[in-house]
């Protein structure tokens, strides 16, 4: 059987997110930040090869909000991970750098809802972002219909905008629908 190169095996979203990291063996402990994290594991750089299929104890520090009202408050989760992925990200003159994955193993329940509320929180984070987005370009779309009028280019812009909203309004929603949902989970 002939194995696909690059197939795509993550069945978690990701977030973008730069939080404290170690990664810790019996022969190495490695300090770094998360690129990305989700339910499932963190991708992350470091500056030592660690082969796939390596084992290790993952330290990762989250801000979560213990209720609603409170402010945040700054966890460190502990479990299990194994390399999953590992790719030379750049040489640099001095040493190696690479690009590892890490999925998540053996973490205990507490932790495992700490990070669920981080990712909900995150998810819930870009939806509002998004949703900003949106209405900016709507304010833009009706700013170039004002500017139109006196400039001969603007009406090319508006077109475009115009036809990004109305490819944007059947998403737009979906997206309402998820904030709300979200919300009710807070």
């Amino acid at each position: 059987m002939v194995r696909k190169k690059n197939i795509e095996r993550r069945v978690c979203r990701r977030f973008v997110a730069e939080l404290p990291l170690e990664l810790i063996t019996p022969e190495f402990k490695i300090k770094t930040s998360t690129r990305n994290i989700s339910i499932s594991g963190v991708y992350c750089g470091i500056d030592k090869f660690i082969p796939v299929g390596t084992k290790c104890r993952i330290a990762v520090e989250i801000e979560v909000r213990q209720n609603k009202y409170k402010q945040p408050v700054k966890k460190k989760i502990y479990c299990a991970g194994e390399i999953v992925r590992i790719v030379p990200a750049q040489k640099r003159k001095d040493r190696g750098f690479y690009t590892a994955g890490i999925v998540f193993s053996d973490i205990e329940p507490a932790d495992q809802e700490v990070l669920a509320q981080f990712v909900h929180l995150k998810n819930l984070k870009e939806a509002k972002e998004l949703k900003k987005m949106y209405l900016r370009l709507k304010d833009m779309a009706a700013r170039l219909v004002e500017v139109e009028e006196c400039h001969p280019t603007a009406e090319h812009f508006r077109k475009v905008i115009f036809r990004a909203i109305e490819e944007l309004d059947a998403a737009a929603h979906i997206l309402d629908y998820e904030i709300n949902e979200l919300k009710n989970l807070e």
